[in-house]
């Protein structure tokens, strides 16, 4: 063993890629390192507004009580509430002053603040803050005071632990995992290509100590990676000298409260439990190799049993046993807790398992795992030149292994969609959550201002009583308006109890709605706005099919009032606000794919299409080409371009359809097909139809179409677009020599076009682009046409553009003459 683990470790060492890793992981460092420096102080920025926000509300109260004061006088409990105002507006100006100054160490002011606001309230019962609010900053400040720290920036971090913490999230993260994996696995091939298990054999070393010292040096790399990742990611934290930022407190959703737990928890979990999980693993696919398991048996063999783990957590939930807890789910369910530490003890005792099972298996002699042979005796037809053309193209890129690596990734790829998507609906719960926490402080913050309204009503009431002795009455309209945001506030009180029943999403749904009655018909036509009225329709036809909404909200939530759309800083709170009350989440088949477009990961895809895949005309320059090495007689050039050409568009498509076949079953598994019925929201510039609607506040039509249409109509645009690509791609692999330049080339070229397209959508020659038609869902549910302004820009234009525009760059190069090297 010692002699393989030598040998390993020797030409590891010796290779001109082995500082690639520490490199890459710095790279990555240094990157995010800069990005989130130069986007800093969302923090400090959202700090400062909830003060002046709390200031403006302390003024007010205090120019209230104040007016009272002058004009009739304060008893002895609203002087107290007075004295505690305007100690707490001496509290806010400290916090202000620090914050104007970049400060942010205000924790103690801070939680004195808190305190003299908790005191206030026993005075005067006008709480301008929601109790649960309350809780959790005061925990937070006593948190930071214990261990001196400031207020840290959470959302771009940098030179504090939690920049460590987001290091760690992509560095340790399952697809980290699986491209490591899927090194060893090509570096095992490789060696067993060049005879390296043979020369061990031969120097009479046991299976045992062949297969045993292989996996040794896998497990090295693992720690010495996990040591590398983790020195590199606390470097920043530790030459600033902010490492005691391992204690700051960070928020988690947990059942129906927000906890704190501190950024240490992770810094543990995080490297150990990745740890843990990539050296199961790789135990596993050693005893595969043993087993001589061919790559794609490997990879299917190693994928059922996380896929059956992480199947079993989302119908089962959290279990201690369940291993893919190491990578997913583990934040809500073992950080707020010590069971961790419990966790990982049971997850080591686990691997300890798997290598002892291993020890047994690659003791074990004459023993393989292959696929079954099918064979047939059917008579084996002659093929022509073409097909034989095809077959060799196939058998090249067979060979180097192309085929079965893209289809890995894009079988990762998809997956990895449908993981995401299933992980935002098991933690739909927590966001509903911190939904209700944020509507409440906002009908907080309404109730306040009525309170005032009221007061003042009530003080100008009183001095008119005592001037004329007449009475002014308001039909108690501020005293129900109170009344009403009071029990707004208790009701989302009591959902949040509810947050993890199994009928939460529909009562949540209801409980809006009724929060929230009438009907935009109500209102003025002017005041029509998308989202409203989309809302609505959307409803009327979900009752009429009988279709269950996907949740969060009541509403469907237009691209006119998306975040990226507000004007202001208010305005986008606002919006932000109100997209999480509405966010929607399914975890069926068919909302998967309909993520998968609007994320639009499909224009990645196409990207490592390119990339991995395909072959090119330029590989001909190569001394012995397609063109003289099949046979004899030289084959035409037209016929080789016109293969190469056929071969791409037809793996290309075959590929994803397959890989996407495939995940569609396993989503299928874990949340059904979904409702193919669902309405969708179309945008469009004009009225087509008479079931067209017009939003006279967004200045658009829509329309709604059903799901399965716009997939289907995604997957005929996403078809168009490999069509033109492949052409693009075959025609700019005849005018470069090298194979590498022409996939550097298409790549400029694809990127290029769709940051024009994309940047200058409103010029009116934006509809024959060709590549603004690579934004799949925007071209598909019109909201590209409404951008552009222009109703060209839309799916039918767009697929005929693309088809046209591939036909014509592959007639081009069908035409074009390039002398080939012999």
């Amino acid at each position: 063993m010692k002699e393989v683990i030598h040998f390993l470790v020797k030409g590891w060492l010796k290779s001109k890629y082995i500082l690639f890793l520490p490199i890459a992981v710095g790279l990555l460092i240094i990157m995010l390192l800069v990005v989130n420096s130069s986007q800093s102080g969302a923090t400090q920025q959202e700090l400062q507004e909830t003060f002046n926000n709390r200031k403006e509300n302390v003024h007010l109260l205090i120019a209230s009580m104040l007016k009272k004061e002058r004009a009739i006088g304060l008893t002895s409990e609203e002087q107290l509430s007075l004295d505690s105002l305007l100690l707490k507006e001496e509290y806010l100006k400290e916090i202000l002053k620090k914050l104007n100054d970049e400060n942010l160490h205000i924790a103690a002011e801070q939680l004195a603040y808190l305190n003299e606001y908790e005191k206030y309230t026993t005075f005067k019962s006008i709480p301008y803050l929601g109790e649960n609010a309350v809780k959790v900053e005061q925990s937070k400040a006593e948190a930071l005071l214990d261990h001196n720290l400031s207020y840290s920036e959470q959302i771009t971090p940098f030179k504090t632990a939690l920049f460590t913490k987001q290091l760690f999230q992509i560095l340790f993260s399952p697809i980290t995992a699986f491209l490591i994996l899927l090194i060893f696995c090509y570096k095992y091939l490789a060696d067993k290509e060049n005879r390296t298990f043979d020369f061990f054999q031969i120097n009479s070393l046991s299976n045992k100590a062949i297969y045993y010292g292989y996996l040794i040096p896998l497990l090295m790399v693992v720690l010495v990676y996990i040591f590398i990742a983790c020195f590199l990611s606390l470097l920043p934290t530790l030459l600033t000298g902010n490492i005691n930022t391992i204690f700051y407190p960070i928020e988690v959703a947990v059942s129906s409260e927000i906890v704190l737990v501190p950024v240490w928890k992770w810094l543990v979990f995080i490297p150990i439990g990745w740890g843990i999980f990539i050296s199961v693993l790789l135990v596993l696919i050693i005893c595969l190799f043993k087993q001589q398991a061919t790559l794609g048996l490997l990879f299917a063999l190693v994928s059922l049993p996380i896929l059956a783990s992480y199947m079993i957590s989302l119908k089962a939930g959290f279990q201690m046993a369940n291993p893919i807890h190491l990578i997913v789910s583990y934040e809500n369910h073992l950080l707020p807790t010590n069971r961790f530490a419990i966790y990982l003890f049971t997850m080591l005792f686990l691997l300890t398992v798997c290598f002892i099972i291993s020890y047994i298996i690659i003791a074990m002699k004459n023993t393989g795992l292959k696929l079954p042979e099918f064979k047939t005796n059917k008579k084996q037809h002659p093929m022509t030149g073409k097909l034989k053309l095809l077959q060799f193209e196939h058998v090249k890129k067979k060979r180097k292994g192309h085929i079965l690596l893209t289809f890995i990734l894009l079988f990762w790829g998809i997956g990895g969609t449908v993981a995401a998507v299933n992980q935002q609906f098991q933690n739909a719960p927590a966001t509903a959550l911190k939904a209700i926490e944020n509507d409440q402080n906002t009908t907080i913050g309404l109730r306040t201002h009525w309170e005032l309204v009221a007061a003042d009503f009530e003080l100008e009431k009183e001095m008119q009583r005592l001037i004329d002795g007449t009475e002014i009455d308001d039909g108690d309209f501020h005293a129900n308006t109170i009344k009403q945001l009071d029990h707004r506030y208790e009701v989302l009180e009591s959902l949040k109890g509810e947050v993890y029943s199994t009928n939460f999403f529909e009562t949540y749904r209801k409980t809006m709605k009724l929060l929230e009655p009438g009907s935009y018909k109500d209102e003025n036509s002017t005041l029509w706005n998308i989202t409203e009225m989309a809302s609505e329709e959307q409803q009327n036809i979900l009752d009429g099919k009988g279709i269950t909404p996907w949740p969060l909200g009541h509403k469907w939530i237009s691209k006119f009032d998306a975040p990226s759309q507000a004007i202001s800083n208010e305005h986008y709170v606002m919006l932000k606000l109100t997209e999480e009350r509405n966010m929607k989440y399914d975890n069926s088949s068919l909302f998967a794919i309909y993520k998968y477009l609007d994320w639009n990961v499909m224009f990645v895809v196409l990207l490592l299409f390119v990339l991995l895949l395909w072959t090119t005309i330029s590989e001909e320059h190569s001394p012995t080409p397609t063109i003289s090495f099949l046979v004899t007689k030289p084959i035409r050039f037209t016929s080789v371009y016109i293969t190469k050409w056929a071969y791409n568009l037809a793996v290309s498509c075959s590929l994803l359809l397959i890989s996407g076949a495939f995940i569609f079953l396993i989503a299928t598994m874990i949340g059904g097909v979904g409702e193919a019925e669902y309405p969708m929201l179309i945008y469009a510039t004009d009225r087509q139809e008479a079931h067209f609607f017009l939003s006279t506040a967004n200045n658009a039509y829509f329309y709604f179409e059903n799901l399965s249409t716009v997939i289907v109509k995604s997957g005929v645009l996403i078809f168009t677009q490999i069509f033109f690509l492949n052409s693009l791609f075959s025609l700019v692999g005849k005018f470069m020599k090298n194979h590498y330049a022409s996939i550097i080339v298409t790549l400029i070229i694809v990127i290029a076009g769709y940051f024009i397209g994309d940047h200058y959508i409103e010029l009116t020659g934006s509809a024959y682009n060709p590549f603004v038609y690579f934004d799949t869902w925007n071209i598909v549910d019109g909201w590209k046409s409404v951008e552009a302004n222009n109703g060209q820009v839309n799916f039918l234009n767009g697929t005929a553009i693309l088809f046209i525009g591939g036909s014509l760059l592959f007639c081009m190069g069908l035409l074009f003459r390039r002398r080939v090297a012999s």
